[in-house]
């Protein structure tokens, strides 16, 4: 059985624990209490903040900044509803903007909702603590939007379809597909009378397919062996010796040619002044007279072997290689 300065002892302890619990306590809640805090409101219209309760969490692109504080019907507007909120300056300093709006969003799978924060534009200013953020269609709502117009244009569709099926329109469709019958039967018997000929023409459709696939590859051929003959050796080779040909041809029109042919008209003129020198020494001594002749003969000499080296040898008058040789 304890005794009575135990029972003292556990006693102390158990007070002094429990103290330093509040405390602990006591500082945290003071600490959370205490702290400064930037208050706004929300105002919902025509969305249903089912699941939204004070306390619930305020977030800002998923990070928990602040706490629901009330949530009240507005007095001026019945379909309106106020929620009131808190958030720590620390975690949103100026991340508020006037282009700032807010949405309800689940806050897990047990049905409970909470504050969801859409950031605006840097370039907006920051907006005032007091200040109204405005609310933004959450997904829920646009969901439930989407199926009352889905649901709103399905009524449309039944009804225009109650309306087609009504007894006059029964009538028409009646003789609608009674043609439509006709027109298929119709058509069929067209498609079997036509047959052969269609089948022929499909055939002929076939064979000129093919000619033209033939035809192309015959063109691919013939386009590749006149790409090998234009970039082949022999080509290059043909048009370089054409090339050099002509500009040895150049070469001789201008040299060893117009050389010869100074030279031919070098000898006629001494023809000439042989011939006259002869009328002129015609009445002066044998000597002189020999003289003449020998020159002439000597002159008509050289004629001769030029006559005989471009008769023997006309490519001379384009390379000039009797004269080299002479």
């Amino acid at each position: 059985m304890a005794t009575r300065a135990q029972k003292i002892r556990l006693a102390v302890f158990f007070l002094a624990a429990n103290g330093l619990l509040v405390l602990i306590l006591g500082a945290v809640a003071g600490t959370r209490l205490m702290g400064a805090r930037e208050e706004y409101s929300i105002e919902f219209r025509g969305v249903s903040v089912s699941g939204l309760n004070e306390g619930a969490q305020v977030k800002y692109q998923g990070i928990t900044v602040g706490r629901v504080e009330r949530i009240y019907v507005s007095p001026t507007d019945i379909a309106a509803v106020i929620v009131d909120i808190t958030v720590e300056p620390a975690k949103v300093s100026h991340a508020i903007r006037t282009d700032t709006q807010a949405a309800i969003s689940n806050a897990g799978i047990t049905g409970l909702k909470s504050i969801e924060l859409v950031p605006g534009s840097p370039t907006a200013a920051p907006l005032r603590p007091g200040s109204r953020i405005p609310a933004s269609s959450s997904l829920l709502t646009n969901l439930r939007e989407r199926a009352d117009l889905l649901g709103n244009k399905m009524e449309q569709a039944l009804d225009h379809l109650n309306e087609a099926l009504g007894p006059d329109n029964q009538r028409e469709l009646s003789r609608l597909v009674a043609r439509a019958a006709d027109l298929a039967e119709h058509l069929d018997q067209a498609v079997q009378e036509n047959r052969p000929p269609v089948n022929q023409a499909a055939l002929n459709l076939a064979l000129a397919s093919q000619h033209l696939a033939n035809s192309a590859v015959n063109l691919d051929a013939t386009t590749d062996s006149l790409h090998r003959l234009l970039t082949g050796r022999r080509l290059q080779s043909t048009v370089g010796n054409l090339q050099a040909v002509s500009q040895q041809l150049r070469q001789q029109l201008e040299g060893p040619v117009p050389k010869l042919v100074a030279d031919l008209t070098t000898t006629v003129a001494h023809i000439d002044e042989t011939f006259a020198h002869v009328d002129q020494t015609l009445g002066a001594t044998r000597s002189n007279i020999l003289r003449a002749m020998q020159d002439l003969e000597e002159t008509l000499q050289n004629v001769r072997e030029t006559t005989e080296i471009i008769r023997d040898n006309p490519s001379v008058l384009i390379r000039g290689g009797g004269r080299s040789s002479e």
